[in-house]
């Protein structure tokens, strides 16, 4: 098991139509997001202009958090509303337009994948190659009893390649997630 903590202040933003994006991480390590050619990414976003317009991609699944504030969105015709700390879970294909400014964490993965998105102070996960802890404050993050420190805005990456379980535990709400 391999764990690695990538601070806020290390992760550099690119523009996107609406804001601008901040990739915290993407595997393969050599991989990139306009090849379209990952497993997984995980970014956070600032929607800068409302309405904006989701880009859409084939082939990919996509969890997102609001880390400040609602989000009113049109998904594929139909209006959806999600709170802070709801997820939102959609195809990479869907049309999604915005009608929301704010802040939100985002996890795309290959579509046939395994994973999943919660908002915890605990999570067992099993036998998963890949997990991550996102915090929006300062926290203490436990896993498998190695505690780590992460301020906010912070991403904890798990490498699994074992397969063991994995115990998560937090002292703060977190974005918990998976990927095999």
């Amino acid at each position: 098991m391999n764990v690695q903590i990538i601070n806020k202040k290390s992760v550099l933003a690119s523009v996107w139509d609406g804001g601008e994006t901040y990739e915290y991480f993407i595997f393969p390590k050599d991989a990139l997001y306009t090849n379209r050619n990952f497993l997984f990414r995980i970014s956070v976003a600032t929607i800068n202009k409302a309405p904006s317009t989701f880009t859409q991609f084939n082939n990919y699944q996509r969890f997102l958090v609001m880390l400040n504030g609602n989000l009113h969105v049109n998904l594929n015709g139909k209006e959806k509303h999600f709170s802070t700390n709801d997820v939102f879970e959609f195809q990479s294909n869907d049309f999604i337009e915005s009608f929301t400014t704010g802040k939100d964490f985002n996890f795309m993965v290959e579509k046939n994948a395994n994973a999943n998105v919660v908002i915890a102070t605990e999570w067992n996960i099993l036998s998963s190659k890949f997990a991550f802890v996102f915090v929006t404050s300062n926290t203490t993050v436990t896993v498998n009893q190695n505690t780590y420190f992460l301020q906010t805005d912070d991403l904890l990456i798990v490498t699994n390649y074992l397969n063991s379980n994995l115990n998560i535990q937090t002292n703060n709400n977190a974005i918990i997630g998976y990927c095999n």
